[in-house]
């Protein structure tokens, strides 16, 4: 029997929650304000002793979800890598805290728990929450605080563009985009910063960046980035996500025992979405998905990611018990998900008609 092994991961993130202070239309994860997750300690301390373990050498980073959102977590889980020895490279935020007037104190407690530097995003994703201005507050606060090399702005390109629209205010991204035409839009989305179309971009960039036939990604192999060693992610709950993946574990709560997971690996036969997309391609899974009733969107797919998710997203919501596949979580990321599809224009693949 076939059996699965991702390599060691180089480069590794810790997701801490998946609840946001923002429901951005880029996430690759779906976050959301309000997600009520159970997270214990000692589960993030498992996770953090089997980074430990398993890759001790590798660049840590810290996501969410928005980190910020629960400080004791965040600081929590520093002190473990601090302890351990491990190698932090930054921890994730939108910078939505700088509007508190605790903001410095929070920005100090952080620094002082051992993190060396913050990533702070800067895009018109996040404009849609938090102004210009604002978020220039935030990028001042954090060098104050952590100092010049202190900060890891993704992306300062932005700012021109950002403050062109209106700096004062937050702006929907839909209102944003109206002051560009199709191709600046493309241009800024593609060639300042790699937003990943998948998530809730997929469906946020087809506008702006074409779509192409189900058909047209039937060759793609996938084996290569689901076994990525580079910005892998673990999460709360063990789950363990390889490149920009999203919603598909690899292996069952197997983030508690990577050394484990690195040397042995998962039976393919316990995961049949992954199985499919380990050894075949994603025509495979296209073909497997249309013999259950999946119909692609005539209208097409921003990239193969895009028409992945979709397919994922319909089978979760169209199987259930014991045929629905363990690979497919966390449940709330379908749910969103099946959300935003109910609302794309393909109504054969809507979750409404359940």
């Amino acid at each position: 029997m076939s059996r699965f092994r991702p390599e060691r991961a180089n480069s590794i993130g810790i997701i801490l929650h998946y609840e946001c202070t923002y429901r951005c239309a880029h996430c690759l994860y779906a976050c959301r304000p309000g997600l009520n997750e159970t997270i214990r300690a000692e589960d993030l301390d498992l996770l953090v002793d089997s980074i430990h373990r398993a890759c001790p050498t590798a660049y840590i980073h810290i996501g969410g979800g928005e980190p910020f959102a629960h400080l004791d977590r965040l600081l929590a889980v520093l002190e473990q890598i601090r302890r351990r020895g491990l190698f932090l490279e930054y921890a994730e935020t939108n910078g939505f805290w700088v509007t508190r007037e605790d903001a410095r104190d929070r920005l100090r407690m952080v620094q002082h728990a051992g993190c060396p530097r913050l990533l702070l995003s800067i895009s018109p994703f996040h404009n849609a929450f938090l102004s210009c201005r604002d978020n220039v507050r935030a990028y001042e606060m954090i060098v104050d605080v952590f100092g010049p090399e202190g900060i890891f702005p993704w992306h300062p390109a932005y700012y021109p563009f950002l403050e062109r629209v209106d700096p004062d205010r937050p702006v929907p991204f839909e209102e944003y985009a109206r002051h560009f035409s199709r191709e600046e839009m493309a241009g800024q989305l593609t060639r300042i910063i790699y937003l990943h179309p998948a998530g809730r971009a997929s469906l946020s960039f087809g506008h702006f960046l074409g779509r192409r036939p189900a058909g047209a990604y039937d060759g793609k192999q996938c084996s290569r980035e689901l076994s990525s060693p580079t910005h892998a992610h673990v999460d709360p709950s063990g789950h363990y996500l390889t490149g920009f993946c999203t919603g598909l574990q690899i292996g069952n709560e197997d983030a508690f025992d990577l050394e484990r997971l690195y040397s042995e690996g998962i039976l393919l036969s316990d995961y049949p979405i992954l199985e499919m997309l380990v050894q075949g391609t994603l025509g495979d899974l296209r073909c497997h998905a249309e013999g259950l009733g999946f119909r692609p969107d005539p209208g097409g797919y921003v990239s193969a990611c895009h028409l992945c998710g979709a397919i994922r997203t319909w089978l979760y919501h169209h199987l259930s018990g014991d045929g629905r596949p363990a690979e497919l979580t966390p449940g709330f990321f379908y749910e969103e998900m099946g959300r935003l599809f109910a609302l794309s224009p393909n109504p054969s693949n809507s979750t409404s008609e359940q």
